[in-house]
């Protein structure tokens, strides 16, 4: 290989990089209750409580992302299973628990959040929304090789069954039965877990 290939601007600059997010990797993964053999987290995750959060074997999180694990009255916790891929700008926060299975797919922009500032109630209050009690419906279960589409929402107290499918921009509020197909805000089940040979590709 040519001096002057080696010395390119490109590949200076790819191999610093690749340098300094090693040293953040090793650095991050400490903060962890657990970090699994193989896991991978790019540069500039914004991360809260990490010692409440579980990541699992070959996990990768994509750039910008936001982990979030709580505390109020009680410990949250978040735990990502083995071989999960979460896309870049993807929201996880917690003061309950999100559990997310192995071999799950979450896409870019996604919003996963079990609680809400405050109750509808709460709109009539002068207390500003920032400043209202953290309240949730219950905590979120994403199951095995669950695929999530880009910009979904999934709000508190759902769980999505094992093989299901969630369309681009949908907005989760109720559980999803295992292996169906669900789009939509609100999401509605498009098709359902139930497998017919005779239309079912």
């Amino acid at each position: 290989m040519k001096l002057s290939r080696r010395l390119s601007p490109f590949r200076i600059r790819r191999k610093i990089r690749k340098r300094i997010n090693a040293i953040y990797l090793n650095w991050l993964k400490k903060q962890f209750a657990h970090f699994g053999t193989g896991s991978y987290v790019s540069h500039l995750l914004n991360l809260g409580g990490a010692e409440y959060i579980s990541i699992g074997d070959n996990v990768r999180l994509g750039e910008y992302c936001i982990l979030e694990a709580i505390p109020t009255d009680k410990k949250p916790e978040i735990t990502i299973g083995n071989n999960t891929d979460i896309a870049d700008f993807t929201h996880l926060g917690a003061i309950n628990f999100i559990h997310i299975g192995e071999n799950a797919y979450i896409g870019r922009f996604v919003l996963i959040n079990d609680h809400s500032h405050g109750t509808p109630e709460d709109r009539f209050s002068d207390v500003p929304p920032k400043d209202r009690d953290l309240v949730s419906k219950g905590g979120i279960t994403i199951e095995d090789n669950v695929w999530i589409g880009d910009k979904v929402s999934i709000l508190s107290g759902v769980t999505i069954g094992k093989g299901a499918i969630i369309g681009a921009n949908s907005v989760v509020t109720k559980s999803i039965p295992a292996y169906s197909i669900a789009a939509g805000s609100p999401a509605i089940i498009l098709k359902d877990g139930h497998r017919n040979p005779d239309t079912d590709i």
